[in-house]
């Protein structure tokens, strides 16, 4: 019989993959979008007698072998077209219109080396790393005794922060296994590449949609992030959304990380004197970890440095940025009732976003795709109204859907075998799960159903895996 994608283990993407409990952000589990050229089976690598095109290296992080949300099927999945959405929006796909070619990479922690193998047969190169820094450095007393605490993984969440340290790549994007590219962001690496001066870099950076367009790029962009408004306190800092960012790799900068988390100057508690360095960079989910320590990083120690993207577009979640409901929510405060949580007149509805302008998805608020969510309620699984828009979260997760529809049926004629269209066999929601879904929640959900060898066929004859 056809097998699993790959034989059953408890996996768990525990970047931000991983959503905290209702009763901290009442954040919820999202599903991307993206639309898949249909074309040749094969889209070919780039012609070996031109110069190689640039390589971008799209890293993930895996940090435990087990996720609450997800069950192992699902998580396979999501690496498979997460996987696959970046080779569509790169140059091996001509229909994309991109000139960046790509590496995958898995950084994944000690604790995570046992389930890594199902990565490395999906094409990424796993990087096995212990935490950087181990909580007995970390001279601080109130951070060394609390951050085991913090959602998701405590210290360990620090892997990510080796994304830095990846060689051989002028930029590296880091982005959790539960995301979907939708458009190729070749204007975001024209700009950090080419002289800010240049007309190739002065086109590439009048097409970046910024979260505050009057704002003035930086020279020398290091790094481009997006900020988690949805759960700002009123008046506060927001922390930066761990989900996706956009980086030159730097050893420098890794290492002034690391030494600011032994600092451990982190301060307790809800004053505006919180968090790292007594700047405010606390009280929100993630923020002893790498919610609150990025956004503290290139807000105080390296100033002027990044672009903040426009978070409706990139690093899209669907999520409520304006102070209507949860989280940090405080019904007293009725002037502030209605209003953006960004603290500017006319704000984006994130929850109402055009799909087509959007860039890339994180599916958080939205649920995962492989949670089979079709319901709009506040009991935990579904889709929360106080949180994202029911029609919104169908048509970002059916996108989802109809990247696994578009594989499984090059799965299909490459390996001259249409198993795998047993996996479209569900009857629940197939306007929007395709037939991926048997029932609502993550067991009615039905994995893609190919072998480890056809999965062989399919990265050497689709994605040239070995690129």
């Amino acid at each position: 019989p056809p097998l699993a994608l790959h034989p059953p283990r408890r996996i768990d993407p525990s970047i931000d993959a991983m959503v905290p409990p209702d009763n901290a952000a009442n954040l919820t589990d999202v599903a991307p979008a993206i639309t898949i050229p249909h074309g040749s089976l094969s889209s070919a690598p780039p012609d070996k007698n031109q110069s190689a095109p640039i390589q971008v290296a799209y890293a993930i992080s895996l940090i435990r072998c087990s996720d609450f949300q997800s069950s192992t099927s699902g998580l396979l999945d999501a690496a498979t077209i997460l996987r696959h959405s970046v080779h569509e929006t790169s140059v091996r796909n001509p229909r994309s219109g991109s000139k960046y070619d790509y590496k995958l990479y898995a950084i994944v922690h000690a604790n995570a080396a046992e389930c890594s193998h199902v990565l490395s047969d999906l094409g990424y190169e796993v990087m096995l790393r212990d935490s950087p820094v181990q909580i007995d450095e970390i001279r601080g007393e109130y951070l060394r005794k609390n951050v085991h605490k913090e959602w998701c993984c405590g210290a360990n969440e620090f892997v990510k922060l080796y994304a830095y340290a990846i060689d051989g790549h002028p930029i590296v994007v880091h982005t959790d296994i539960d995301f979907m590219y939708y458009q190729p962001m070749d204007d975001l690496f024209d700009a950090m590449l080419m002289p800010h001066d240049s007309e190739g870099g002065k086109r590439a950076r009048r097409r970046i949609e910024m979260e505050y367009p009057d704002k003035v790029m930086p020279e020398n962009i290091q790094a481009y992030l997006t900020r988690d408004y949805h759960q700002v306190i009123p008046g506060r800092k927001a922390a930066f959304q761990a989900g996706f960012i956009v980086l030159k790799p730097d050893r420098k900068v890794f290492d002034e990380y690391l030494e600011i988390i032994r600092e451990g100057n982190f301060v307790e508690g809800f004053s505006r004197q919180n968090g790292w360095g007594g700047k405010g960079y606390g009280g929100v989910v993630g923020s002893m970890a790498m919610q609150g320590l990025p956004a503290y990083y290139y807000d105080e120690v390296r100033p002027n440095a990044t672009v903040e993207l426009n978070g409706c577009r990139y690093n899209h979640m669907g999520a409520n940025v304006f102070y209507e409901d949860v989280p940090n929510f405080i019904r007293r405060y009725k002037d502030l009732h209605g209003k953006c949580r960004r603290n500017v007149e006319g704000c984006e509805d994130c929850r109402r976003t055009d799909v087509s302008l959007i860039k890339n998805i994180h599916f958080t608020n939205c649920r995962k795709p492989w949670n089979c969510a079709g319901i709009s309620s506040m009991s935990k699984g579904n889709i929360d109204p106080r949180t994202a828009d029911y029609d919104h979260c169908m048509e970002v997760v059916g996108k989802w859907h109809k990247a696994r529809t578009d594989l499984e049926a090059r799965i299909a004629n490459v390996t001259g075998d249409g198993e795998v269209l047993r996996g479209q066999s569900g009857a629940y929601r197939r306007d929007v799960f395709m037939g991926h879904c048997k029932e609502d929640c993550q067991d009615g959900y039905l994995p893609i159903v190919a072998s480890k060898e056809a999965m062989a066929k399919v990265a050497q004859t689709i994605w040239d895996a070995s690129g």
